[in-house]
C-alpha cells in the first residue's frame, strides 16, 4: 500500500476548482428530498462542494490531506459567509466516529491510491456512514488513456504512477465492472455511470485525442448500527482540571467565549490521545478544579472524541438544558446526547 500524497493546491488554478460539479447540484436537491442531513466531503480540495452543500442546508464536514487546501477552503468559507468543520485528514484513516454521516461525497479523490489503499478507503467510508447511508464517488476506469500509457510505471495490476503534470508521483487506481462488484460488496448500487471525455492537445483538429474515462457511482450501504454503551461512564465520579474557566476565551480561536467551565478528567485519555474533555454544568463561577458526577456524554459523529458532561451530584438538568449550555461549541459539530 502506498502512502497518500497530497495535491499541490497552493499552485493550482483556483478558479477552475471553485465551481461545483453538476453531480453535486443534482445530489444536493435529491439528498435533501430524501431527508439526509449530514455530509462528509472527502477530499474537499478548495471547498467548492462543501460550500455548496452548506448553502443548501446540510451539516457539512470537509477534509483534505493538503493543509494548503484546508486553509484556502477556510478562506473561501469566510468569503462565502458559510461555516462548517474543515480539517486535515488522511482518507486511509478518517478521524470520525462510526455511523457518523448520512452521506459521503468524494469527487475525483479515492483513485489516488493503489488497490489495497482503495479497498481501505472504501472500508473507512463504510465505517463512517450511517446504516442505509449513501456514498457518491468517482473512480478512474481502465478505459482511461493513462491506464495503457507505457510512460507510467505500474504499482500493481490496477494502478499506475503519474510522471507528468500536476499529479506527478500521484498513484492512480483504475477500475472495471468486476472490481466494482468486489469493492462495493456491502452496498447496493443506485447508479453507475461510465463517462468518457475526449480531450484534445491544443486547438489543432488533427491533434491526438486522449480519452479520459471515469465511473460515477452512487451506492447505499448495508450494515448494522453501532450501539453506544456509556453505562460504565455515566454516574461515575471524576476529578477534573479546568483549563478554560467560565468567562475565558479559547487559546487559539479568540472569538470563542466560554460561558461555562471546560476542562479535562485527570488521568483519563480520549480518542484523540489527549485527556478526556468535560463540560462542567451547574456551577456559576470560574473554577480551577472540580469533582463531580458524569451525567451524560455528548457523542460527536464528526470527531474522534466524545465530551463528558459533569455536574454536582445533586444537579438535575434536562436534555434540552444540557444541549443549550454546550451549544456555544457543539454548534460546529454533529452529534447526539447520550444519558
Amino acid at each position: 500500500m502506498v502512502q497518500s500524497k497530497e495535491w499541490d493546491w497552493k499552485n493550482a488554478e483556483q478558479d477552475k476548482w471553485m465551481k461545483p460539479s453538476e453531480d453535486s447540484i443534482y445530489l444536493a436537491k435529491r439528498w435533501k428530498e430524501e431527508g439526509a442531513r449530514s455530509v462528509l466531503d472527502l477530499g474537499c480540495g478548495l471547498g467548492r462542494h462543501a460550500i455548496y452543500f452548506t448553502q443548501n442546508g446540510f451539516k457539512v464536514t470537509a477534509v483534505d490531506l493538503s493543509g494548503d487546501a484546508v486553509e484556502i477552503t477556510k478562506k473561501n468559507m469566510k468569503e462565502q459567509k458559510v461555516d462548517f468543520l474543515c480539517k486535515t485528514a488522511d482518507m486511509m484513516k478518517l478521524p470520525f466516529a462510526n455511523d457518523a454521516f448520512d452521506r459521503v461525497f468524494s469527487y475525483h479523490v479515492i483513485s489516488h491510491q493503489d488497490t489495497k489503499g482503495v479497498r481501505q478507503v472504501i472500508d473507512e467510508i463504510t465505517r463512517v456512514l450511517k446504516p442505509g447511508g449513501k456514498v457518491f464517488l468517482t473512480l478512474c476506469s481502465k478505459e482511461h488513456y493513462a491506464y495503457g500509457d507505457e510512460r507510467f510505471p505500474r504499482i500493481d495490476e490496477n494502478t499506475v504512477l503519474k510522471t507528468e503534470g500536476a499529479e506527478v508521483e500521484v498513484p492512480h487506481f483504475f477500475a472495471d465492472k468486476e472490481i466494482l462488484s468486489v469493492l462495493f460488496h456491502d452496498y447496493t448500487f443506485d447508479t453507475v455511470r461510465h463517462i468518457t471525455d475526449c480531450v484534445m492537445d491544443g486547438a489543432d483538429v488533427q491533434a491526438e485525442i486522449k480519452e479520459r474515462s471515469h465511473y460515477f457511482i452512487e451506492a447505499t450501504v448495508h450494515k448494522e448500527a453501532i450501539r453506544f454503551d456509556y453505562s460504565e461512564i455515566i454516574g461515575k465520579t471524576v476529578e477534573c482540571t479546568v483549563d478554560r474557566p467560565l468567562g475565558s476565551y479559547h487559546p487559539r480561536h479568540k472569538d470563542l467565549y466560554y460561558p461555562i467551565n471546560y476542562g479535562y478528567v485527570n488521568g483519563v485519555f480520549a480518542g484523540d490521545g489527549a485527556e478526556q474533555d468535560v463540560y462542567i454544568l451547574g456551577v456559576n463561577e470560574a473554577l480551577s478544579t472540580f469533582t463531580g458526577k458524569v451525567i451524560a456524554v455528548y457523542h460527536r459523529h464528526n470527531d474522534e472524541e466524545d465530551k463528558w458532561i459533569v455536574a454536582p451530584s445533586d444537579c438535575d438538568l434536562s436534555d434540552e438544558e444540557v444541549l443549550r449550555q454546550i451549544e456555544f461549541q457543539e454548534q460546529f459539530f454533529d452529534g447526539v446526547l447520550v444519558r
